[in-house]
């Protein structure tokens, strides 16, 4: 038996119910809503998806940019939230190599956290993710 379906059925015959039991899923967090697309666009797309100098940004192989590149590239909701959780994103040292020389873009990252960090956009995204009640 799969280990994912040998833990829910566990916690199942344990009476905790299978919605707290499941992992989450991509199919529940799509389509995105506008308030979380503003976040991915204003402070993820950045390093996951943007076209900067005719050259797609793709850390990790992530690209955030659309629904349709979500669903191609996001292959564990978990590892994102541990990422978001754990205050891992976002992170200065993943720009590319290209931008990390180019001190407008370093610019434009520090300013992208202040402001993440600001606004409290974390709680926004890990709500999203079904890792905030």
């Amino acid at each position: 038996m799969p280990r994912n379906t040998l833990a829910t059925s566990l916690l199942i015959s344990l009476g905790i119910p299978a919605a707290l039991a499941a992992e989450p899923t991509l199919d529940a967090l799509l389509p995105v809503k506008p308030e979380i697309r503003r976040i991915l666009d204003q402070r993820c797309v950045l390093c996951h998806g943007e076209v900067i100098d005719g050259t797609a940004e793709a850390r990790e192989d992530l690209d955030l940019s659309t629904d349709d590149k979500i669903r191609e590239t996001l292959s564990d909701v978990q590892t994102l939230i541990d990422v978001i959780a754990g205050d891992e994103m976002p992170q200065e040292a993943k720009l590319s190599f290209r931008l990390r020389r180019r001190p407008e873009m370093q610019e434009r990252l520090k300013t992208l956290k202040a402001d993440y960090e600001a606004n409290g956009e974390k709680d926004l995204l890990l709500e999203w993710l079904g890792a905030k009640e």
